[in-house]
């Protein structure tokens, strides 16, 4: 997510921090475990504002099930914005990286120098930053590179000190071109100067592993193209003693796209090839026992696709109060 949409940079929502509150229940996928580790929830922005397909009529038609746990009575989308901890008894991969904290956001004001209790929320885990094998990064926005570094002494350095941070060939070239553009010509960073808080200091430090799309971590979990909401988007595939699991990013951002799986969002570099791969996926796994673990949707961020009539719906796992 890029959050560059002009309607969606005015807002400013409220949040509400549920760190404490909800967890994701553990999933045992196999021999796989997988965690959720939550910066922060709540209200993001209009709905309207984040899928331009839709309208009034459609969120009032399907209010029933999206409200008010992936809408609010404001009609905003409420949003999560975790990473996944995959633990397979070989090695612990980190699944995105959220928005970070002390990054330089500002225009985005709920992002700018945050104090989020990600380390917190991975510690509950039971897990330390020195135990993770592999940062994996679907795609490099902002909201999912933040955690790559952290502010050490004035200067950015890798968060996860032992890790080999897997980042997609293409996606990297582009963001690379994309930052070399904008500095001849005197602009910021792209991605609110993520690319370069959050990503060169990786490189630099020669933590980062540049890959193809079909890069394998170990048999059972891979990546997959899933070009469309960047150039060089990827998802996530883990199979494990019969169960499979998807990790998609952000091919959806919200529920309200399986209403529609044409609706991309605004944070889509090529919406129509975004529409495309997010057609493909839903339609494949609906109705199996495929695990969705999402990127975006609110507690409960994994579940099921499951057909509802002329549409689809998700039916989230087990999630724990605390």
């Amino acid at each position: 997510m890029a959050f560059s949409g002009q309607g969606v940079r005015k807002t400013r929502a409220p949040w509400r921090h549920i760190t404490k509150g909800i967890h994701m229940k553990t999933q045992q996928l196999g021999q796989f475990t997988i965690d959720r580790v939550t910066e922060y929830e709540g209200s993001f922005a209009p709905l309207k504002n984040i899928l331009p397909g839709i309208t009034q009529a459609d969120i009032d038609a399907h209010a029933d099930w999206l409200k008010p746990n992936y809408v609010d009575e404001q009609d905003r989308a409420v949003m999560s914005f975790h990473s996944y901890l995959i633990q397979t008894g070989r090695h612990r991969i980190l699944v995105d990286a959220c928005v970070g904290n002390d990054k330089e956001r500002p225009h985005r004001a709920s992002w700018n120098r945050a104090q989020f209790p990600f380390m917190q929320s991975l510690a509950q885990a039971g897990v330390s930053p020195q135990d993770i094998d592999f940062v994996c990064c679907t795609h490099m926005h902002a909201d999912h590179v933040g955690w790559n570094t952290r502010l050490q002494n004035g200067q950015w350095v890798p968060t996860f000190p032992n890790a080999r941070y897997v980042f997609a060939q293409t996606e990297y070239s582009h963001w690379e071109k994309t930052h070399r553009e904008a500095l001849a010509k005197g602009d910021p960073s792209p991605n609110h100067g993520s690319f370069a808080d959050s990503v060169l200091p990786v490189v630099d430090a020669g933590r980062a592993l540049m890959v193809k799309d079909d890069f394998e971590f170990e048999p059972g979990l891979y990546l997959g193209a899933a070009h469309g909401h960047t150039p060089g988007n990827c998802v996530l595939h883990a199979h494990s003693q019969g169960r499979r699991a998807i990790f998609s990013g952000d091919i959806l951002h919200t529920p309200a796209q399986l209403i529609n799986t044409d609706w991309s969002s605004n944070f889509c570099f090529d919406p129509q090839t975004s529409a495309q791969v997010r057609k493909n996926l839903v339609h494949t796994i609906a109705d199996t026992d495929t695990l969705l673990m999402t990127g975006h949707f609110p507690t409960p961020v994994a579940g099921r696709v499951v057909s509802h009539g002329d549409h689809f719906r998700f039916a989230g796992a087990d999630q724990t109060a605390t």
